[in-house]
């Protein structure tokens, strides 16, 4: 009975030493037992895309993969409506810049009759002066 539970228990080793050196073959692939997530792409996710999901739970508790997947999308479309939002406050300072750069340009210039090769433009007439409603009475 000895030898029987010996080589029993060495056959047991020697198969687990065949599987952890990989000449064990290897696992079918299985389909995944959890349906996929409706979310949209990254651009267009919105606050009514997260209300309206509904991760697939296992035995302890979410399906990890897809709650991973979940995270991965939110990082994306955070990062690119960051990105785009970075872009945008560039632009419109540059745009500010340019446009304050224009007025002081503008204002900063000397006025048409100042300048020595200006046409003499003559100077409007004396208009008189009207007295108030209290200096009249």
């Amino acid at each position: 009975m000895l030898v029987v539970l010996v080589l029993a228990a060495m056959a047991i080793l020697a198969g687990v030493v065949v599987v952890a050196m990989g000449w064990g073959g290897e696992l079918r692939e299985f389909a995944p037992d959890v349906p996929p997530l409706n979310l949209p792409d990254a651009g267009q996710l919105g606050a009514a895309d997260f209300m309206a999901l509904q991760l697939p739970v296992s035995l302890v508790g979410y399906h990890t993969p897809s709650v991973d997947e979940t995270l991965n999308r939110v990082m994306n479309a955070l990062s690119e409506r960051d990105t785009r939002i970075a872009v945008l406050e560039q632009r419109m300072t540059e745009l500010l810049a340019g446009r304050l750069q224009a007025r002081h340009e503008i204002y900063a210039s000397p006025l048409e009759s100042d300048r020595p090769d200006a046409p003499d433009v003559p100077d409007a007439p004396d208009v008189p002066d009207v007295p108030d409603a209290e200096q009249r009475r």
